[in-house]
């Protein structure tokens, strides 16, 4: 049976219990949102093939639980992985800092060339805002690497930021394609700046 996919990506949610991981995870998938879900035991995920630039991308995005004694279950996983969403809850102070906790995880288990990116989710409970989108681009900035506010609940960014991921997550790969091949059988997909921008709004916007 042939292939449906050019390319297969597994993705990693990553975070504190609570920040809205599985949300993120059906809205993307399902394009569904239910506000009582249950905690996430063990390892979960989902599959969506997506298209860009011409090629299909099949996502395999696992959602790990976030609860500490689980831990050790999730570092099982970053190996494997070639992105990581980091989720924190705009609502909740100590999620935030344990991005930098979760970072390190990543930075001692996963491959030293993992794409990553910072989600700030709950964007839309503005009015119980702990964690100013500027505390959370300067987090992001630090780290060098890409930030978005998301609402699972309003649908608020979720898909961007998966295409936005993938999109780094495909450019880097067949960039890598690009090296290894002999000089003039260059087959890879260059991404133009004029794709790049139609995936760069990283604002909040309740429509």
């Amino acid at each position: 049976m042939a292939k449906t996919y050019d390319y297969l990506f597994k993705l990693l949610l990553i975070g504190d219990s609570g920040v809205g991981k599985t949300c993120v995870l059906f809205r993307f998938s399902e394009d569904t949102f239910n506000s009582s879900f249950i905690s996430t035991i063990g390892i979960d995920f989902k599959i969506r093939t997506i298209e860009l630039d011409g090629k299909r991308i099949k996502l395999q995005i696992w959602n790990t639980v976030g609860q500490d004694r689980f831990r050790t279950i999730t570092t099982a996983y970053y190996r494997g992985a070639i992105g990581n969403m980091l989720v924190y809850d705009i609502t909740n102070e100590r999620s935030f800092d344990n991005i930098r906790n979760w970072t390190r995880n990543i930075e001692e288990h996963a491959s030293a060339d993992v794409e990553k990116m910072i989600l700030g989710n709950k964007c839309d409970v503005n009015d119980k805002r702990q964690v100013s989108k500027e505390r959370g681009e300067k987090l992001a900035l630090d780290y060098g690497i890409k930030f978005m506010e998301t609402s699972a609940k309003a649908n608020i960014n979720v898909e961007n930021a998966f295409f936005t991921l993938a999109r780094d997550i495909k450019a880097k790969m067949d960039k890598k394609l690009e090296g290894n091949s002999p000089q003039g059988s260059n087959q890879g997909v260059k991404i133009t700046p004029d794709q790049q921008k139609k995936t760069s709004f990283f604002r909040c916007v309740l429509l």
